[in-house]
């Protein structure tokens, strides 16, 4: 009997610390903000030895990024609802996919959120690539039925336009797509087209969900920036001057 006393005080001690244990503590804290200026004031003193340590990469990283790899003909920027510079990108996505996934594209799409900064007339460096193209998106290859495809134009026109190849027309109305062709055909609902893209965009970026429904999906580990600077080489080496087609792929419905 004593026995079985103790292992009910033992159960009863150790379900007292278990709920003991499980209640939640209500802790009140006084909480006071300021907002800290990051400006040129902390740069007044500078770190000798943090200095030293960037000036080691920054002569190393410098003359990597001021290798001169091509000729801008003409000062190009990123606009909606196109422009020279998302006409290019567009393009240079399309050639280059085709040639790293071995197989016919129909078109490209990319979002002009990935583009930051213009292509300025001159000698292109590796700098000027990388501040247009800072980010590590990788070249994607996706099949969208054809009403996908149609849905995905709609949201593109629902955002004023995004990067588009020149096998695209469409007119922006009322945030609808309309008079949309690829390579001069209707799209055809039922037809598997073959869309070459950057993985934020195949990932439903920017609104771009209808890219979630692709029936196929190819990765590559080649970044967008590293297909640019492929393209800009080629180009160089075959002494062509980096130019983009200067044609209205994405109209507005009120042309001014």
């Amino acid at each position: 009997m004593k026995t079985t006393q103790k292992h009910l005080y033992t159960i009863f001690a150790a379900a007292l610390l278990t709920l003991s244990a499980c209640t939640t503590a209500r802790t009140e804290f006084d909480i006071t903000s300021r907002l800290i200026p990051v400006d040129a004031h902390w740069d007044q003193t500078p770190e000798p030895e943090m200095e030293a340590l960037v000036a080691q990469y920054k002569t190393s990283v410098d003359s990597i990024m001021h290798i001169v790899i091509g000729t801008a003909s003409q000062y190009m920027e990123a606009a909606r609802p196109g422009s020279l510079l998302t006409n290019l990108t567009a393009d240079i996505i399309k050639s280059e996919a085709a040639s790293t996934f071995g197989e016919p594209v129909d078109l490209a799409i990319t979002n002009i959120g990935g583009i930051r900064n213009p292509l300025m007339q001159g000698e292109i460096t590796l700098g000027t690539v990388y501040s247009i193209f800072p980010f590590d998106n990788t070249l994607c290859l996706i099949k969208l039925k054809g009403s996908d495809l149609r849905a995905l134009f709609d949201i593109i026109a629902s955002r004023g336009g995004e990067a588009v190849s020149h096998e695209v027309r469409m007119t922006l109305a009322d945030g609808k797509a309309t008079n949309l062709t690829i390579d001069e055909a209707p799209i055809d609902d039922n037809r598997i087209y073959s869309v070459a893209t950057i993985d934020y965009v195949a990932n439903g970026g920017d609104h771009m969900t209808p890219c979630l429904n692709a029936t196929e999906r190819k990765n590559s580990a080649t970044s967008l920036r590293d297909a640019v600077i492929n393209y800009i080489g080629n180009e160089t080496r075959a002494h062509r001057a980096i130019s983009a087609l200067d044609e209205v792929r994405i109209a507005p419905a009120n042309p001014q």
